[in-house]
């Protein structure tokens, strides 16, 4: 089934994002008594702070405020995973754009022009810069530079190796990407009169990040409350605390509201990146192609703090196992390395599609070897929907594999392409396949709430702790509460990402979809019996007889009660109802390792190169999916596509390349991500056999479309030119240098 946009589907909510009218964290402008805040951020990639002299900025005019390290009343710690890095930075700093010092004003300007004179010494230190050297160099924290080091292995890769008939061995090499999100990082923090603070911000958890609050500022957990703002993107990069530990310490010692926001420039330098890997991967198979042995050696750079970089390394093994495809022995093994290279940590695919661009090209390497079809060798090592996964775990797919490559290869993207005359333009056909799984995995507690009621308006309340950044949770919810209850969208409230409210976990590891139908499923239906019970009181007809429908309750095909005279006349607390589920793993529940809904992409590209310049264009993808179940259409299709493109600039232009630990671009001027003029066609398809009786029908799509994409374009760059990219973004000047070494050739 081919997916298309659907006039007519988009909500309020989506008209508001597309014409901007959507409310961002940091457009409340008009608090009374809003202050600014600013950060005073290092100069150095790595030094010692001699001295911290805020003498000056407190006689600025318009000051209201100026903190540092002695300043933080509670843990001058945050991380999610290792709370290694300071609020503000106390003896020492690890990287250009660490946080020292933050002031609060009554203007921007008066903030930044404070932070302009307050004086700091420091004594450079030297600077980690290379990740490859990284365990020689002094530590930046503890005993070493190594922050973790993982190995996953199965069976004797050595024995398996000497068995096979073609070996292909290369190094891979994955860039540094910025999230670029459209808002940048921002929010603004209320004293609530009560000694503690509510926070307005775009965060990717509001309960997890209370909880870091309030160890910081040294309250109560009941104290910190965050509202988390549908934010203008995030993908994983406002996962930690931003601005909002900063934001919370100004407005306790003003006692006013304080926003701070980052401009583009500070967004560079401070802002979460995916992390860079450097990998070796060795693969074999025997002359029928069938893959026996397979060793992967990977580096991944977190920089200046752990953030998510243990979790990444994890997901980043577990596709490099190749879980699509039936191997025989492996030992996959990879070492996390701090550097004073700024921080890396969540981005969209979380790991898992930088292993992925290597597993599919050694594939396609193998291929070429055995001159065999790239799909046909595919075909053989595909996994059936009955065997474990590639760790021995039980896995539940969403369509067989072969059935999404077999539509892969039905592409309408192989058909030739229009020539080129002049044959300026060579063109190619390429593709590659991706699993993704759903939830934290590996045994991480993964739970997420909900809860329904009426409210005193007569309203529908749908209440979830998920932040919604665009991945449309509003518009999904809102559709299946219309398919059980029969209602329509104007009966509903959708109230997202507040830490008052259920405890939904994290938006991420595209977790939230499931959760929400798992619990919704659980309490809608409790809801319309409560509903109905109290409808039938108050009408005096037999409950059997009533049904929910829009705006109230029917009988006998007429209204007979609206949902605001039930909650005037009735007990609408009483229709409150609450559900927790934990997140969906293997049946017997001891497994502890892998995710157990698992989702599939093909993804199949043509490209055109320039045979003058190198540039490489991508003229069309078509993606054929696997992943349960569509709640919302439009959801759906933008996620995949938006996927995809941030996928492309990983493949064609994306990267923040450092030198002695300094970012050598800082605005979008010199990180060049893809613009509309770079889109290409897209085209998705949906494999969906799901029965109606299936437990788990729904899985999240946020990181799919990103996963096969790399490859696939350099599988296509290949079928053009005859030349395999295998560090990205792909290089214009090295292209060219090939196509002119192979004209040299010929000639």
């Amino acid at each position: 089934m081919e997916l298309k946009p659907q006039p007519g589907m988009a909500e309020t909510s989506v008209l508001e994002r597309i014409e901007g009218r959507f409310g961002y964290a940091t457009d409340q402008q008009h608090l009374p008594g809003l202050l600014h805040g600013a950060i005073l951020r290092s100069r150095h990639a790595h030094a010692r702070l001699l001295r911290v002299d805020t003498s000056r900025a407190r006689l600025m005019s318009g000051v209201r405020a100026v903190v540092t390290a002695a300043d933080v009343p509670g843990l001058n710690r945050l991380g999610i995973v290792v709370r290694d890095q300071p609020v503000l930075c106390e003896d020492r700093v690890r990287y250009e754009g660490d946080a020292i010092a933050a002031v609060a004003a009554d203007t921007v300007e008066q903030a930044r022009a404070a932070l302009e004179v307050i004086d700091v010494d420091y004594a450079p230190l030297a600077v980690v810069d290379q990740a490859e050297t990284a365990e020689q160099m002094s530590p930046l924290h503890g005993e070493s530079n190594l922050l973790a080091r993982e190995a996953f292995e199965r069976g004797d890769t050595d024995a398996a190796f000497a068995r096979c008939a073609v070996i292909v061995e290369h190094h891979y090499q994955t860039p540094r990407q910025m999230h670029a999100f459209m808002e940048t990082e921002g929010g603004v923090a209320i004293p609530d009169n009560n000694g503690g603070v509510i926070f307005r911000v775009g965060c990717q958890s509001g309960h997890r990040d209370a909880e870091q609050l309030a160890d910081i500022l040294g309250l109560k957990p009941s104290q910190v409350t965050v509202e988390a703002t549908p934010t203008g993107g995030a993908f994983g990069g406002k996962d930690e605390l931003t601005i909002q530990p900063a934001a919370g310490i100004l407005a306790l010692q003003t006692g006013s509201p304080v926003l701070i926001h980052l401009d583009r420039f500070e967004s560079c330098r401070t802002g979460i990146k995916r992390h860079p890997v450097s990998m070796i991967m060795t693969t074999g198979c025997d002359r029928q192609g069938r893959i026996l042995a397979h060793r992967v050696d990977a580096l991944l750079d977190t920089g200046a703090y752990a953030s998510l970089g243990p979790a990444v390394l994890e997901n980043f093994l577990d596709h490099a196992t190749a879980p699509l495809y039936r191997i025989e022995a492996y030992s996959v093994s990879g070492r996390l390395v701090y550097t004073n290279n700024g921080v890396s940590g969540a981005f969209r695919g979380f790991g898992g599609n930088q292993a992925t661009f290597a597993v599919e090209s050694q594939l396609d390497a193998l291929a070429e070897k055995l001159a065999m079809c790239p799909l046909a060798l595919r075909r053989i090592n595909l996994r059936t929907v009955d065997e474990p996964g590639s760790r021995g775990q039980v896995v539940r797919w969403s369509a067989p594999p072969t059935d999404v490559l077999a539509e892969a290869g039905a592409s309408p993207l192989w058909a030739p392409a229009v020539s080129d005359a002049r044959r300026r333009w060579l063109t190619g056909t390429g593709m590659a396949m991706g699993a993704q799984g759903n939830g934290l995995g590996d045994g991480l507690p993964d739970r997420g709430g909900g809860r329904v009621s009426l409210s005193a308006e007569g309203r529908i309340r749908l209440e979830f702790g998920f932040s919604d950044y665009g991945q449309n949770l509003a518009e999904a919810i809102t559709c299946l509460v219309c398919e059980t209850l029969g209602c329509v969208a104007g009966d509903i409230d959708v109230v997202l990402g507040n830490s008052r409210g259920p405890d939904s976990g994290p938006t991420s590891a595209s977790r939230s979809s499931v959760l929400i139908h798992g619990v919704l499923a659980d309490i809608l239906p409790r809801w319309k019996d409560r509903v109905r019970d109290q409808a039938a009181v108050l009408t005096g007809l037999p409950c059997d007889q009533l049904y929910s429908g829009p705006g109230g309750l029917f009988a006998g095909g007429r209204q007979v009660l609206s949902y605001r005279e039930l909650a005037e006349k009735g007990q609408p607390e009483q229709t409150r109802v609450d559900a927790s589920q934990a997140f969906p793993v293997a049946p017997e529940g001891n497994q502890l390792v892998g995710r157990y809904l698992q989702l599939q992409i093909a993804t199949v590209a043509r490209v055109a190169v320039d045979r003058l310049t190198g540039r490489v264009r991508v003229t069309d993808l078509h993606h054929i999916t696997a992943a349960g179940r569509v709640i919302y259409p439009p959801g759906y299709l933008g996620q995949i596509e938006g996927a995809a493109i941030m996928g492309l600039g990983m493949a064609l232009s994306e990267d923040m390349p450092t030198r002695q630990g300094r970012y050598l671009a800082d605005n979008l001027d010199q990180y060049i991500i893809p613009t509309l003029q770079d889109v290409p066609d897209q085209r998705v398809d949906v494999l969906d056999n799901t029965p109606t009786t299936d437990r788990f029908p729904v899985r999240g799509v946020g990181e799919l479309g990103i996963e096969a994409v790399a490859p696939a374009i350099c599988s296509a760059i290949e079928a053009a030119t005859g030349i395999r990219v295998r560090h990205l973004p792909v290089d214009a000047g090295y292209l060219l240098a090939e196509l002119c070494a192979q004209e040299e050739t010929c000639s």
